[in-house]
């Protein structure tokens, strides 16, 4: 058209509205929709320019409705994403003066379980406790090397499995690089393993949370060093707490037994969990403002997915509290992502939607929820 996309900032905000519409919705029955994700990214013109703040406005009635805004900060480097966020400078002129061209790979994420690389250590082993984890590191970075090597061949074979991401596209480029991936190692249960070394959790005192971020540092170092190595792109996530925090916590019971007094949930029904990545502990007693400052501190030492999350129960926070915290985040933070996270209910019987955990449903006879 011979035209920038800054001219078409009008009809992309307008295409913006539409789709926060739908998000504030829900589906038919008013659940929230889990994906696509509602990735809002914030800078100083988000607040700065009158249509912008119109937008962002609305975003925050959304996260105040229902939660679904990802409020993700455009600090200094790109901040890409889809999922989750991939902190990065663009280079390749290409790409700059051919924006279309853009892609890019997470190949995939490989944990580190950190509390069990503090019993391997022992009580009180800081130094041991970090060799442990680069070990660690070097076997997850092993397996990143071997799964590379396999997925080329699939790649590569013409007519193959993968061969239609491999081979060159109309650009001459393949539609993924795997010398230009990314390489994630995950960190989980940083709180758990800082615990189990001095007995206090992150949010118990100073010395503890420069515990966390001496051990994250020194994963970044690491990190770096495997790029060096290997000439790959090697970066740090905080992976995000579907399972494997479950599975970690299932498997340190078993085999290390003092794990029982720091694994988190109940041991009872083996509801157990590591506490997700690097965060503080979620009925951590510190409220919401040091909790985004803090566990932001960590976030400018991983670059692949990071974030904070609010948890606010059946509380719903006003929109303009909420605008006032995602400006103080950004103003006073290094914060990466939050996310405001509130609980709600579902009937099974009637899809009924209500805000609270285990809230009564209108009727006794629809009694199973979840």
């Amino acid at each position: 058209t011979g035209k920038t996309y800054g001219e078409y900032e009008f009809e992309t905000q307008q295409f913006a509205k539409a789709l926060m519409d739908v998000w504030l919705e829900g589906d038919a029955q008013g659940k929230v929709f889990p994906f696509p994700k509602f990735d809002l990214h914030v800078d100083q013109e988000s607040f700065d320019d009158p249509k912008q703040l119109e937008l962002l406005k609305y975003a925050c009635k959304i996260a105040s409705d229902n939660g679904s805004t990802y409020f993700i900060f455009d600090r200094d480097e790109v901040n890409l994403s889809m999922c989750c966020r991939l902190k990065t400078t663009i280079k390749d002129m290409y790409m700059i003066e051919h924006p279309e061209s853009m892609r890019y790979c997470g190949f995939q994420n490989v944990s580190i379980n950190l509390p069990q690389a503090a019993y391997r250590a022992g009580k009180g082993n800081i130094k041991e406790c970090m060799e442990e984890i680069k070990l660690a590191m070097d076997l997850a970075m092993q397996a990143h090397l071997e799964k590379k090597e396999f997925v080329h061949g699939l790649m590569t074979q013409e007519n193959g499995t993968l061969w239609q991401i491999g081979k060159d596209g109309e650009d001459g480029r393949p539609y993924v690089d795997l010398e230009k991936a990314t390489y994630i190692i995950g960190v989980i249960g940083l709180n758990e393993c800082v615990q189990y070394l001095i007995d206090e959790e992150l949010h118990d005192s100073e010395k503890a949370y420069k515990l966390g971020l001496k051990l994250v540092a020194a994963m970044n170092l690491k990190a770096k060093s495997l790029e060096d190595k290997h000439k790959l792109r090697v970066t740090l996530e905080e992976t995000p707490g579907e399972s494997a925090p479950y599975k970690f916590a299932r498997t340190d019971i078993r085999e290390y037994p003092e794990s029982l007094q720091y694994i988190k949930g109940d041991i009872d029904t083996g509801a157990i969990y590591y506490t997700n990545s690097a965060h503080f502990a979620a009925d951590a007693p510190i409220d919401i403002i040091d909790r985004i400052t803090k566990q932001g501190r960590f976030n400018t030492l991983i670059e692949s997915g990071s974030i904070t999350h609010v948890f606010i129960g059946e509380q719903k926070i006003p929109t303009e509290s909420i605008l006032n915290i995602v400006r103080k985040t950004w103003e006073h933070t290094q914060s990466a992502q939050i996310v405001f996270s509130p609980e709600f209910t579902v009937c099974n019987d009637c899809g009924k939607v209500s805000r609270g955990y285990g809230r009564a449903m209108s009727s006794a006879a629809h009694s199973p929820t979840e």
